[in-house]
């Protein structure tokens, strides 16, 4: 039987093994005519009405010369008097405004939910481009409708030098190893820091960037020793070591030792501490200011038909053996069982027979009433 479902290596020559084992944060990968599914993906007129709404983050980037890039922040109005300019208009958290085009994600399964941030739509007119430049973070580039000139390298770029007077960190000389054009349902694959340039080749040109965290050294450290200072009492302080009669201004091996004494302690953590931090640091990870409303639609019930997580929040889990959970939910810790932490996580969608089925029912009416699961 044939395989109808989407997924991004159908019809490619490379397997969702070989491409982890090769590609995955090493080289860029092109996918020709995926067949993913796009029709829920805003189109130009819907994407400029979407870019006006309150609390949706969009920028024009513009540029005088083909050389330094400029930005206007949330001022889709403002189209008009750089059209001269060969703008670009860039939306960014598509997913949690627009909830159809999650269906996108369908075809890329072996993403963590964790790790996914957020999808961008652009929109180009011909020449129009946002400079070359490097992303920290894996990113999927899909042409939703038009073409696209994407040059790219296969190494990640060690020196970074940029254009100067440009508000986007734009590089300089770039002189690309490849590039190729892509239509509607090819994608681009592309690992951190690797240099892309794209540009857009007609006046029907929608990209869409599907962009994937990634918690840098600094911030995870940073995550650990707040959450471990957070525990740590009001009473607990250098004291001095009371042996210098004649006291001085120098740190000595007394504050040094005690200090490392304090660093010593994190090592003391236990997986359920270190994996509680993570689970708050990564699901309370950028979240919106301004959220989309859904109480218009969601109602205190578990006997709606059909049900999703709300698009604005980030789920994850711990199983801490094989029967409990800890669910984290925008920064919050819910300990809960193994099946239901699983079972809400992993699924996209779910309908009033799997919710009742769920053991941890106060949970399930928790989750409805703070709308992180609404009604579809």
């Amino acid at each position: 039987m044939p395989n109808t479902k989407p997924n991004i290596f159908n019809k490619q020559a490379v397997s969702a093994e070989a491409f982890l084992k090769e590609y995955w944060q090493q080289r860029p990968l092109l996918f020709r005519q995926t067949g993913i599914p796009l029709d829920g993906v805003p189109n130009k007129t819907e994407l400029f009405s979407l870019a006006a709404q309150e609390g949706v983050q969009s920028r024009i980037i513009y540029s005088p010369d083909g050389q330094r890039y400029f930005a206007l922040y949330d001022e889709p109005e403002a189209w008009s008097e750089v059209q001269q300019q060969q703008p670009t208009l860039l939306v960014s958290d598509i997913d949690k405004w627009w909830p159809k085009s999650l269906n996108i994600l369908s075809a890329l399964p072996f993403i963590k939910a964790w790790r996914f941030d957020d999808l961008m739509l652009s929109y180009a007119p011909t020449g129009a481009s946002v400079g070359a430049h490097i992303d920290q973070y894996d990113v999927f580039l899909v042409q939703v409708k038009g073409r696209r000139r994407w040059s790219f390298d296969d190494q990640p770029l060690t020196e970074l030098e940029t254009v100067d007077d440009s508000d986007l960190a734009v590089l300089k000389d770039y002189k690309p190893q490849h590039t190729v054009d892509l239509s509607a349902g090819d994608i681009l694959y592309l690992p951190p820091r690797i240099p892309h340039h794209g540009v857009s080749l007609n006046n029907d040109c929608l990209t869409l960037s599907i962009g994937l965290r990634a918690p840098s050294a600094a911030e995870l450290i940073t995550a650990v020793a707040d959450q471990w200072a957070q525990q740590l009492p009001e009473s607990e302080r250098l004291q001095d070591a009371g042996n210098e009669i004649n006291a001085t201004a120098a740190i000595t091996v007394h504050e040094i030792n005690y200090l490392r004494q304090q660093l010593q302690r994190l090592q003391d953590l236990t997986d359920v501490d270190l994996a509680d931090i993570l689970g708050q640091f990564l699901s309370g990870y950028r979240l919106l200011d301004e959220v989309p409303d859904p109480s218009a639609f969601n109602q205190a019930s578990i006997n709606n038909k059909q049900w999703r997580k709300n698009p604005v929040d980030n789920f994850s889990y711990y199983l801490l053996d094989s029967n409990q959970a800890h669910l984290y939910l925008n920064g919050e810790i819910y300990p809960t069982s193994q099946r239901f932490a699983q079972y809400l996580c992993d699924q996209s969608a779910l309908n009033s027979e799997q919710l009742t089925l769920l053991d941890d029912h106060d949970l399930v009416s928790q989750l409805i009433n703070g709308n992180h699961l609404i009604r579809t």
